[in-house]
């Protein structure tokens, strides 16, 4: 396991937990106790993981460890700087790491998830803590080695053909983490929008945007997203941004 360890960190601090409750809440509760450290920290299992608007990130449970991806990365950013666009960015640095292991077909779902065809791969959340002096992310990424029991609408590295262990994808993703990261710090999302429109599952697909409830907020095909991060939609009146918050983004069936 230590030699797992230091392989996949890339000068990182990496902690692994066989379980524990959520990665990113055992983080963001370190950063606001004053013990912030860059770190990423790795479970086998989590009881209450989280993604985004409080949903949970199921996986496979105690006994099997090695069927997902269950990490969260701390990093410390400039208190000025801007976050639009951070979990998209994130997102292209989690494909690209897959691409270099041989997985060519994972594109991406606005604004947070990873899709292999019509199935969730993987999820992204992004939460934020401010110090005195320093405004912290918590990144966290849940990404299904194995095929889920149970959750037809999930996808796989298995599914795809694809048998890489947590380790081994660790690898690969967070040497473009770190650099990824000290880039969005001075630039933002800007030099991986281009590379996120290439990537985008639902480009000139009719979709609507849902609220909070579930109340269709807007409808119109997908376009891209700008360098903000922001989507944007052809609607009958015209081309439409979507900012963020607490939407979610379907497709739509007529």
């Amino acid at each position: 396991m230590q030699a797992a360890l230091e392989a996949a960190g890339h000068g990182c601090a990496l902690r692994w937990l066989p379980e524990t409750g959520s990665t990113n809440s055992d983080l963001l509760a370190e950063v606001r106790a004053g013990r912030g450290m860059v770190q990423c920290l790795v479970a086998g299992h989590q009881s209450a993981g989280r993604g985004r608007r409080a949903r949970s990130w199921r996986d496979q449970g105690p006994g099997d460890d090695e069927a997902s991806l269950l990490c969260s990365l701390a990093w410390p950013l400039p208190r000025g700087c801007e976050l639009a666009g951070l979990s998209l960015a994130v997102g292209v640095w989690l494909a690209q790491a897959l691409q270099t292991l041989g997985l060519r077909e994972a594109r991406l779902k606005w604004p947070n998830d990873l899709l292999l065809g019509a199935g969730k791969l993987a999820g992204v959340l992004v939460e934020v803590a401010d110090t005195a002096q320093t405004r912290w992310v918590v990144i966290g990424i849940g990404l299904n080695l194995r095929q889920p029991e149970g959750l037809a609408q999930a996808a796989s590295l298995q599914q795809a053909g694809l048998r890489a262990g947590r380790w081994q994808v660790l690898q690969a993703l967070l040497p473009r983490l770190l650099s990824g990261l000290q880039g969005f710090a001075q630039h933002g999302f800007a030099p991986w929008m281009e590379d996120w429109n290439r990537l985008h599952a639902w480009a000139e697909h009719p979709v609507q945007v849902l609220d909070e409830q579930g109340a269709a907020r807007l409808r119109g095909d997908a376009l891209g997203v700008d360098a903000q991060g922001f989507l944007w939609l052809r609607t009958a009146q015209g081309r439409e941004r979507v900012t963020g918050g607490d939407v979610s983004l379907r497709m739509r069936e007529d």
